[in-house]
């Protein structure tokens, strides 16, 4: 009878310890929860109120939030009795292995981390890659979001994006619009230069920082090109382009300045038997 008890208290004791030991467990993932979730709002109003790329601050928190939760896992695991050391000897065995089958993913997160320290861009950046030309939305590990012009979302793997050429189109503050423009061999030299000068100049998008290049550059079968190179800021680029091109059309015609269009003249000759 009293070994039954004993037993049966001992049991109760080891129950109630287990239980005190499960308890600690999940007041640790609790508190750590805790921790995370205003750790998390402190960090993204740091990054709201940040002058710095919110790319990269997004990448580092969540790698911040995986640190944590390793972390804690780790203290609640040692609650419950769980040797941490041995486990992270498994745990490190695992990863080689995984890391040998996955390396290919591996590369891909390399790459991200590359992306992040070498910051060819930044968010909202105007990049054309792979022959893909888009705005940066979002890095994570292993790819990188582009919205396209026309509004498609490409997703493009961060080894592409890290190893081919990459032309980064909002850089810099200005930019260099390059246009040609064809009229016939009987026009003034100078009055087409005239005209296509003080259209650009005219123009309010024009960066008046450096004087528009003008000059007559080729000769054609049935035209000669004038060839414009004028600068206005990045984010006029497209806008600049666009009125440039129509406002020229429009001057050309008030001023009589042709512009030929390929032609081909057909001759018929009728031959009469003798």
């Amino acid at each position: 009878m009293n070994k039954s008890l004993t037993i049966t208290e001992k049991f109760i004791e080891s129950l109630f310890d287990n239980l005190i030991h499960l308890g600690q467990a999940l007041l640790i993932i609790l508190i750590g929860y805790i921790i995370s979730k205003v750790v998390s709002k402190f960090i993204m109003r740091a990054i709201q109120k940040s002058n710095r790329d919110e790319i990269i601050l997004n990448f580092f928190h969540t790698c911040l939030r995986v640190g944590f939760g390793i972390v804690v896992a780790m203290m609640a695991l040692s609650q419950l009795g769980v040797n941490v050391t041995s486990l992270l000897a498994v745990f490190t065995t695992v990863s080689a292995t995984i890391a040998l089958a996955l390396k290919d993913t591996l590369a891909e997160i390399v790459d991200g981390m590359k992306i992040m320290f070498s910051r060819p861009f930044v968010k909202g950046d105007v990049i054309e890659v792979d022959g893909v030309t888009g705005k940066i939305q979002e890095i994570s590990l292993l790819y990188t979001f582009l919205l396209t012009l026309d509004n498609k979302r490409i997703v493009i793997p961060n080894s592409t994006m890290a190893n081919s050429r990459l032309i980064n189109y909002s850089s810099e503050p200005y930019r260099r619009v390059d246009l040609t423009f064809d009229v016939g061999y009987d026009c003034s030299i100078d009055h087409v230069k005239d005209v296509i000068h003080d259209v650009v100049i005219s123009n309010p998008l024009c960066a008046r920082e450096q004087e528009p290049f003008v000059r007559l550059t080729e000769y054609k079968d049935s035209s000669i090109t004038f060839s414009l190179r004028a600068w206005t800021k990045t984010e006029n680029y497209e806008e600049f382009k666009f009125n440039i091109v129509e406002e020229i059309k429009k001057k050309f015609d008030e001023e009589g300045i042709d512009i030929p269009y390929p032609q081909l003249d057909v001759h018929i000759k009728d031959h009469l038997d003798a």
